[in-house]
């Protein structure tokens, strides 16, 4: 039942936003620790295909730190020092194309809270409905700690983007889950876990690091909730 449904949600989702899948450019969101170089990326791409030699512009919160020209896998890189923490405003653009990410740049051994999107912010495998007190939640977290949403494959990254801007969640990094392989990144960069919260695969995943998670459904070692409210509180 649960490939069935993931399944059914994927192809409304992507019915919706099948524009977002054929973007010719593409930014993607980083978490980095403030003061340390990070490499800010950028995708350009055809129909089907990632097209190189693509000159690509970056800014960084409205000015240009350069141009770079994609190389034959499509991607153009630039590098960046983010001297204050906080969330930064990332836009790329090649020719007439272009896209908007964001930055998030914090001290060492800051805390974040993961926010599993398909497994906390929809209210169910068959529905692509915002959770409710979903949005509301979530913003009174972010005043407390950094967030950070996880992408877990069914919607590229730009999709899940446009979604949550749609729903008006508040803006902040969007990663891939890559099965766990996102916590082990970042805390290479000297950064923690202080929540996560989504289905049982991306607790599991976490499990050696022992975070405090928060689950829709049942998982062991995760706490079981009936609402976002109820993370909210939990979460002070």
């Amino acid at each position: 039942m649960r490939i069935t449904s993931a399944f059914i949600c994927f192809i409304v989702l992507s019915a919706i936003f099948a524009s977002a899948a054929l973007s010719d450019i593409v930014v993607y969101d980083v978490v980095a620790l403030k003061g340390k170089e990070v490499i800010l990326k950028a995708e350009t791409r055809g129909t089907l295909l990632s097209r190189g030699g693509e000159l690509v512009e970056f800014f960084v919160n409205g000015k240009s730190i350069g141009k770079n020209l994609s190389g034959g896998d499509g991607f153009a890189v630039k590098r960046f020092v983010p001297l204050k923490a906080g969330l930064n405003k990332i836009l790329v653009k090649s020719g007439d194309d272009k896209d908007s990410g964001v930055l998030l740049a914090l001290p060492k051994n800051a805390k974040i809270v993961f926010v599993d999107v398909e497994g906390s912010l929809l209210e169910g495998p068959f529905v692509i409905t915002v959770r409710p007190g979903s949005r509301k939640a979530l913003e009174k977290i972010q005043k407390r700690f950094p967030i950070v949403f996880l992408q877990k494959g069914f919607l590229n990254v730009k999709a899940l983007r446009l979604w949550l801007k749609k729903n008006d969640f508040p803006d902040a990094p969007v990663l891939p889950w890559s099965r766990g392989a996102v916590f082990d990144e970042l805390k290479e960069k000297d950064l923690k876990i202080k929540a996560i919260i989504g289905a049982p695969d991306v607790i599991e995943s976490a499990e050696s690091y022992k975070p405090r998670a928060f689950t829709f459904d049942s998982v062991e070692d995760a706490e079981v909730v009936e609402n976002w409210e109820e993370i909210e509180k939990k979460l002070r």
